[in-house]
């Protein structure tokens, strides 16, 4: 039965995909908690989430143009796959997981602790940068002409970390049991069980790295110096500095909830946690991704943008109102849509304005503009916002600044829109012009 065949060129991906994803699950959303658990303010923790991501800026768009240049994707991938697990093991081992106060700033950053705390969750961002780079240009390849299908296969991402997240919560509000701080020990190793499988998936994904299209670098740089490109990389920066407050802030955001408003959550605070994640993922993210392909055939890249920006206003609006973190689930739902529906534009777009031979330099690029530029500097503003103002205020102050943000987005669109129609108008005349020329002079000729 054709409904239930399997293509088994893109199976490996979708179980990468699962694993490689649902791996950071157990332990990367609760960052910004086990960092506050560990005794760092919110402008340590913020800090800590704007520079982290500085090493893994720097390398993706080198990683994309080598591996493009010397064909090497599959060996760099393996490798970075290999590193993930053994950067996990060490994080897991790290010393001073709790403090009864908050530390001092300052006392802070001269703490070796710190640094090494800091500078390991650093190395897994670059570390899972690279992965990144490599999984989408991979996956991108084995689609072929099907690129429209790509969210078909990074739903399997989504999947993953929803039941890894659920799991995890689950299992260290369990362990936990009883005690005055939280212990991640089982969410650190079910990490680690999932990138020790992920290693061996990689090893047998197919790599499809035949293209011998020579790279011409004027043809990089014309993409570059386009005004609907760049306009295009300025939204990709901003929805990566807004994504950033839900990646970093919403578990702190449900902590002041639970402290404030309703202190008998706190003890199955994880297992909430877990689930904000489950439905963020099943809810948004997965039915995003999979009728991604049907929406961008029917609805053009920017108008996702604008409908993103719009999501954004409406998200942290609500933010502003609800005191039960029970009622943030729902709003979870809209977290989803958000990330899949504008990663899944942003990666459409840019394998469609990429020149042959160049696909890893400019999602490179992209990735960059979206994980290495927009949510760091979100992380840094978002981290002094919560220590000064709040949480609930910052999401005020957020709610208008996506508003903003969505008006002037679709008034950049829509004069490009027309300088670009304007452009094809002076390119038929200017062909038809041409014509005429060349008519005028044939008939000189023969006369």
């Amino acid at each position: 039965m054709p409904y239930f065949q399997v293509n088994r060129k893109l199976l490996l991906m979708k179980i990468h995909y699962f694993l490689g994803i649902g791996g950071y699950a157990p332990f990367s959303p609760f960052l910004t908690t086990i960092s506050k658990q560990r005794g760092y303010s919110a402008f340590i923790v913020g800090l800590i989430f704007m520079l982290q991501p500085i090493p893994g800026m720097l390398i993706r768009p080198i990683v994309g143009a080598v591996t493009d240049k010397y064909k090497c994707r599959r060996s760099v991938f393996i490798a970075s796959s290999i590193i993930t697990f053994l950067l996990v093991c060490l994080l897991s081992i790290i010393p001073g997981t709790t403090a009864k106060e908050e530390i001092n700033d300052l006392d802070a950053i001269k703490s070796p602790l710190f640094w090494m705390f800091f500078t390991t969750i650093a190395l897994i961002n670059m570390d899972g940068t690279v992965k990144s780079v490599l999984e989408d240009t991979i996956c991108m390849d084995l689609l072929g002409k099907d690129k429209n299908n790509y969210g078909k296969q990074r739903l399997w991402g989504s999947i993953g970390w929803s039941l890894f997240a659920i799991i995890s919560g689950v299992c260290v509000d369990w362990y936990s049991a009883g005690l005055e701080y939280k212990n991640y020990a089982p969410g650190y190793a079910i990490a680690l069980l999932c990138f020790l499988l992920d290693i061996y998936v990689v090893f047998k994904l197919k790599v499809v790295q035949e293209n011998d299209t020579k790279i011409v670098a004027s043809d990089v740089k014309k993409v570059f110096t386009e005004g609907k490109v760049l306009a295009f990389l300025l939204w990709v920066v901003l929805i990566g500095f807004f994504m950033s407050f839900i990646w970093n802030f919403i578990f702190w955001y449900l902590e002041d909830l639970s402290n404030e408003f309703h202190p008998e959550t706190k003890s199955w605070m994880k297992t909430l946690q877990g689930i904000a994640l489950l439905i963020q993922c099943f809810g948004g993210e997965v039915p995003s991704f999979l009728f991604s392909s049907y929406i961008l055939k029917r609805v053009d890249h920017m108008t996702i943008f604008s409908m993103v920006f719009f999501t954004f206003t409406f998200i942290f609006s609500l933010y502003t109102v609800i005191e039960n973190p029970l009622w943030a689930l729902p709003v979870e739902l809209l977290n989803g849509i958000t990330f899949a529906l504008s990663y899944s534009a942003a990666i459409s777009y840019a394998s469609l304005i990429t020149p042959a031979g160049a696909e890893g330099t400019l999602q490179g690029v992209v990735g960059t503009a979206y994980t290495g530029i927009g949510a760091p500097v979100g992380s840094f503003v978002g981290g002094y916002m919560f220590k000064h103002i709040g949480s609930i205020a910052s999401f005020k102050v957020l709610s208008v600044v996506a508003f903003c943000t969505c008006a002037v987005q679709i008034i950049v669109n829509y004069i490009l829109k027309r300088m670009s129609k304007n452009e094809d108008v002076k390119d038929i005349y200017s062909k038809v012009q041409t014509k005429d020329d060349n008519t005028e002079e044939d008939l000189n000729l023969t006369s």
